[in-house]
């Protein structure tokens, strides 16, 4: 009986290194590869230098790994036991609320104000914006500015337990809405519409699994986008019509468009999302007398695909060479939402397309509104604010001078934001040398 046990043993241990072994070789059956963003190893070339420094092994290793046997079902199944264990997740930035609610680590912490921006420094930003606004609103070009809603704060009561955001926090949102309000910026805030809508939406306008709205939250977005624009350019858009009831889904795996971005990078063998969704049907109707599909360009962060991929609002509603700029970076085709189109923005003649919409809708989020509404309010003021050499000169020593006196007040500081991220810091410099010299005596 002792040597039939020593034999089972022995053999679950040969079991365990050959199967594995022999699935990589062989594939007896298809295995579903991991989700998220990461990087399979390469095979490393054996050269002599390689293998004396020992970086040839480390990276066989690594290419190895990758491609064990199994490997996507065992990493299911060690994330599956930390999540229903313990409420742990394996995926960076993410983290797990009540009743197994996904948020981005990043969202709660903009939520919590650990990003804020100086409030001259928002003053400043939102006077610039604003006289873009103007200097569009010359040229026949309508600029909206559109908040879209933060998921932690579209929903504080499901924040994770640690997360306790004290009442009357201050935050860039609070900061840039006050600053909007003062300098009658053109804007349309997502934010109170989407927790007005949240009392009596039938289905959520986030998903538990997903950090952007939802196809359902999508909807009501587009349509109150669509109206605010009617008003703002005096245009009348086509029909939208309703083709029969929403197609309700129950299944993660039968969520659309970025309703589960946040529950595939855990790799679970069971999914999160058990909230029925509902995703509106629609039918787009040709412009009749009266009605237009305008020019527009979209700079936005990742919530503009809520406008693309649930339903085709953007393609079917604006004009053929509607583009997206994408965080200010990359050009998009509306229709095409993960291929860029073309060069990126600074090698196009911007000033041309700018001044060639109907209109430019701006829209980001709240942890992203640090990010300088990504370059474009800045990239349009100096198109028709141009620096003289004298005035960038004045700035240059401006920022030379911030640098010594953050220097001196505290050196390690300085040097640690400074090796952080190099760019960043020459570039917050700038805009507060800028800010100094355009409010000077």
């Amino acid at each position: 009986m002792v040597l039939l046990l020593k034999r089972l043993l022995l053999g679950a241990l040969l079991a365990l290194v050959l199967v594995p072994a022999m699935q990589a070789k062989f594939h007896f059956f298809d295995e579903k590869p991991l989700g998220g963003a990461y990087t399979l190893g390469a095979h490393p070339d054996p050269t002599w230098d390689a293998l004396r420094d020992n970086t040839y092994q480390t990276a066989l290793e690594r290419y190895l790994e990758d491609r064990l046997g199994l490997r996507p079902l065992l990493v299911r199944l060690r994330n599956q036991l930390s999540f229903s264990l313990f409420r742990v997740v394996h995926s960076s930035g993410t983290e797990v609320g009540r009743n197994g609610i996904l948020f981005e680590t990043f969202q709660i912490q903009s939520y919590a104000g650990h990003d804020r921006l100086a409030e001259a420094v928002v003053r400043a930003r939102v006077r610039r914006f604003r006289t873009v606004q103007r200097d569009l609103a010359r040229r026949g070009v309508q600029l909206l500015f559109v908040m879209a809603p933060n998921k932690a704060r579209f929903q504080p009561e499901d924040l994770p337990a640690r997360w306790q955001i004290p009442a009357g926090t201050v935050t860039n949102y609070d900061l840039y809405l006050r600053a909007m309000q003062a300098d009658t910026v053109t804007m349309l805030n997502m934010v109170p519409l989407m927790a007005k809508w949240k009392k009596t939406a039938p289905y959520p306008l986030f998903a538990h699994a997903g950090t952007h709205w939802s196809g359902y939250g999508a909807a009501l977005a587009v349509d109150t986008l669509l109206r605010r624009l009617e008003q703002l350019g005096g245009v009348r858009f086509p029909a939208i019509r309703t083709v029969g009831k929403p197609l309700i889904v129950r299944a993660t795996d039968s969520l659309q468009g970025n309703d589960n971005d946040l529950a595939k990078p855990l790799n679970l063998l069971q999914e999160v999302e058990n909230t029925p969704h509902a995703y509106p049907q629609l039918a787009f109707e040709a412009p009749q007398p009266g009605q237009t599909r305008p020019a527009a360009l979209f700079v936005s962060d990742s919530f503009i695909w809520g406008l693309t991929q649930f339903n085709a609002y953007i393609p079917s509603l604006f004009s053929d060479d509607t583009r997206i700029w994408y965080y200010g970076n990359n050009v998009y085709l509306p229709d095409k939402p993960f291929t860029p189109d073309g060069p990126q923005v600074r090698y196009l003649n911007y000033r041309q397309i700018i001044e060639s919409r109907r209109f430019i809708v701006l829209m980001t989020t709240e942890h992203n509104l640090f990010k300088r509404e990504f370059d474009f309010t800045d990239l349009v003021y100096r198109m028709y604010h141009p620096l003289t050499p004298a005035e960038n000169a004045a700035i240059d020593e401006l920022a030379r001078q911030l640098a010594q006196k953050a220097t001196e007040r505290d050196a390690d500081a300085a040097w640690e934001a400074q090796a952080k991220d190099p760019n960043a810091y020459q570039t917050q410099l700038r805009e507060q040398a800028e800010v100094l010299y355009e409010n000077r005596p």
